[in-house]
């Protein structure tokens, strides 16, 4: 809930009655419709200006959807009033264009409470928003209710919108392409930007000629400046996005609080500017009674007295026609600021109105009604940073006279200040080229602070390295010697067959053939042919083994030694964990029982798929220590890595059951050099390389840890690099 600065509240009724006036002129003048027409979308952002309100006293939308109890409103942009229950507007929507999906926004951040449903066959609700959930709730960027729905081309569709609301109900609707939605709220939220750039610089700029004169009128204009910013912000719900996104009820009273500030600021900053109290006495101290009700509707604020509250503040806004009479008085009496502050009241009040009537009907919604008021607020807040630049020059007039007679000193001591000038010039040129030297010296220290770290972290590589490289020398080693020890056995036994095929192929003839064949038998017998197959089957199958083995861990190698290549390439994050763990076979064998689960079939990413490796490696090896540490049997040591996809990562879990991480170590693991390791025993840069390689690829890591129980990473890494 958000309401209009007790300033421009009571312009905004006035200009709110002659508005109606022409209102009620246009509606006779109109032909009144008895239902509303079918939205029409072709492709373009179009404003709905079609609808029906329910006219009923039922409350389910289920029966309102089925009931017949609507009336077709007149007005281009519905203006519902003040009302306390819920309205229901029903609209239809024709999709002349070839999108299946359309966008559409409330170009309104003040209302409580927005469903709109989809009415088919059964009743769909798409969206719940509105003030009265906190910002994060609302599943929106910006401060307006925002949805998207579904709509065949050439279909049309109806659909019923529930809006509630304790201030005036205007709604607002657009629908359109989703990147033109939201260029057109990004538009709003720039032009706001710059509006408060606006407010900022005459902040500062008041704030500054403040402590440069020391006149209270131009803190009270800082803090009136202040509070127009915050007052344009509540009004368009960025408070709400950027202040206390979480926060519902701070939000219901800072809409009554700031704007208290801004009638307090606006009364005191007046008071002073025009000298109320010395033009129009009578009226001053009926600006001092105001200031009192204030106070009741802080308290009345605190208390969630809302309602009571907002009118009150209605109520207060009569102090700007006051101030408008003072401002006359003091004019007439020849006072110049009293005039800027006319000129720039003039102005504002001109926003207020062009506001008013967009809010009424009156005018369209177009970016001069949309934008008046903040623009008309920040012409008003220039136009007085002006009078108040005047104020300077009347005090500097006033000064003219004394300055005169101190011009005679000032030519007198204008040679010594030279001369101290030049000395002053020396001295800085002097402490200048100091202050050189030491930043060349603080340069040349950064650089090998630099360079030192680099070769910190090209060790912990090269440690890592070594230890990978006596793991995989050790495996290697394994199936070759299996290779080679089938070697000379298995040439043995080709010799003993080679023997006896040779001597059948010495033979020449039947008759020699018949003579050796009892010898031949003999040696064939002795050499026992058949087991002489039968071993060197298993020869020649126990080498291939070793062979098969031998390659399986080259090819790991191979995925793994990736570590040095410069440019992305598209490679699966399985690949990767596979080959981490062929590497560290030696490493994990004996010391840990992993389990993996892999999703499968796992698409490839762009990524340095070596520094992936070495990202699985560090954290695998410190589970491995967190695992030993608490000395238990090895079929007790455990470490789970899984692996998933979803529609924007790819997630790595790996998990193991060792002693865990308190927290107040937890939240420094990725610091560089932070470990709680011996002395020797390790650098601290393994999971602040981690931490940069996830961070290189656009990444995050999450750390959970629990005493006595393990800890588990989880690792993001999106599918679609930026």
């Amino acid at each position: 809930m958000s309401v209009n600065p007790p300033l421009f509240k009571c312009t905004t009724t006035c200009s709110a009655l002659f508005s109606r006036f022409l209102v009620v002129l246009l509606i006779a003048a109109l032909p009144n419709f008895s239902q509303a027409q079918t939205e029409v979308f072709e492709g373009n952002t179009i404003l709905l200006d079609e609808f029906e309100l329910y006219t009923g006293n039922e409350t389910d939308i289920r029966s309102i959807a089925k009931s017949s109890e609507f009336q077709a409103l007149d007005k281009k942009v519905p203006n519902l009033g003040v009302r306390k229950e819920s309205a229901f507007l029903r609209f239809k929507v024709q999709n002349k264009s070839q999108d299946f999906f359309l966008n559409g926004f409330i170009d309104n951040s003040a209302i409580d409470e927005v469903e709109l449903y989809q009415i088919e066959s059964s009743v769909k609700m798409i969206v719940s928003s509105g003030e009265s959930r906190s910002f994060n709730e609302r599943g929106s960027e910006h401060p307006n209710v925002n949805w998207q729905f579904f709509i065949q081309p050439g279909s049309t569709q109806e659909y019923i919108l529930r809006v509630k609301s304790g201030e005036q109900l205007l709604v607002p609707v657009k629908i359109g392409k989703e990147k033109y939605i939201n260029a057109e709220q990004s538009t709003k939220e720039l032009f706001y930007g710059i509006y408060l750039g606006c407010i900022l610089v005459m902040l500062v700029y008041n704030l500054f000629v403040f402590f440069t004169v020391r006149d209270k009128v131009y803190l009270y204009y800082v803090v009136y400046i202040l509070t127009v910013g915050l007052t344009q912000l509540v009004l368009n719900g960025y408070t709400n996005k950027y202040f206390w996104p979480n926060g519902v009820e701070i939000s219901f009273l800072a809409s009554v609080i700031i704007p208290v500030l801004s009638g307090v600021t606006t009364v005191l900053f007046s008071r002073k500017f025009i000298d109320t109290k010395q033009h129009t006495p009578w009226v001053d101290k009926l600006l001092l009674f105001f200031l009192g009700t204030y106070v009741i509707v802080t308290v009345l604020a605190f208390l969630g007295q809302y309602n009571l509250a907002f009118t009150i503040i209605d109520m207060n806004a009569a102090s700007a026609l006051l101030l408008v009479y003072c401002a006359v008085v003091a004019a007439r009496r020849g006072n110049r600021t009293a005039r800027f502050f006319l000129v720039a009241f003039v102005i504002f009040l001109i926003g207020v109105t062009l506001f008013a009537l967009r809010n009424l009907g009156v005018i369209a919604f177009s970016n001069l009604s949309n934008y008046a008021l903040p623009i008309g607020s920040a012409l008003e807040t220039v136009l007085l940073s002006f009078a108040l630049a005047d104020r300077i020059n009347q005090f500097k007039k006033e000064k003219d006279e004394s300055q005169q007679k101190m011009i005679a000193v000032m030519v007198e001591n204008q040679k010594l200040v030279e001369e101290q000038n030049v000395q002053l010039e020396l001295k800085v040129h002097e402490r200048t080229m100091e202050l050189e030297n030491a930043n060349s010296e603080l340069n040349s220290t950064l650089q090998e602070l630099k360079l030192a770290q680099n070769q910190l972290v090209e060790a912990e590589k090269l440690a890592s390295l070594g230890q990978m490289t006596a793991g995989i020398a050790h495996e290697i080693n394994n199936p070759i010697n299996f290779v080679s020890s089938n070697v000379q056995p298995l040439r043995r036994d080709v010799d003993d067959v080679i023997e006896v095929l040779n001597d059948y192929s010495n033979i020449e003839s039947a008759e020699e053939f018949d003579k050796k064949l009892p010898e031949l038998k003999a040696k064939m017998k002795r050499l026992d042919i058949p087991y002489l197959r039968t071993e060197i089957a298993q020869l020649l199958g126990g080498i291939e083994e070793g062979a098969r083995r031998t390659a399986e861990i080259v090819k790991g190698l191979r995925v793994f030694s990736r570590m040095d290549r410069d440019s992305l390439v598209s490679s699966s994050v399985n690949d990767c964990i596979l080959s981490t763990l062929v590497v560290m076979k030696s490493i994990t064998k004996g010391e840990v029982m992993i389990e993996r689960e892999l999703s499968t079939p796992m698409p490839e990413i762009m990524c340095f798929p070596g520094k992936l490796n070495q990202v699985f490696m560090n954290i695998v090896s410190n589970a491995i220590a967190a695992t030993k540490e608490d000395g238990r049997p090895l079929e007790e040591r455990k470490i789970w890595i899984r692996s998933s996809v979803s529609e924007k990562w790819i997630t790595v879990e790996i998990e193991d059951n060792g002693v865990g991480i308190p927290d107040d170590i937890r939240v420094k693991i990725f610091d560089p050099f932070f470990t709680t390791k011996g002395v020797g025993e390790g650098t601290g840069l393994g999971l602040s390389i981690v931490k940069g390689i996830v961070d290189e690829h656009q990444g995050e890591i999450r750390v959970t840890s629990e005493l006595g129980k393990g800890s588990k990473f989880t690792i993001n890494l999106p599918r679609f690099l930026a």
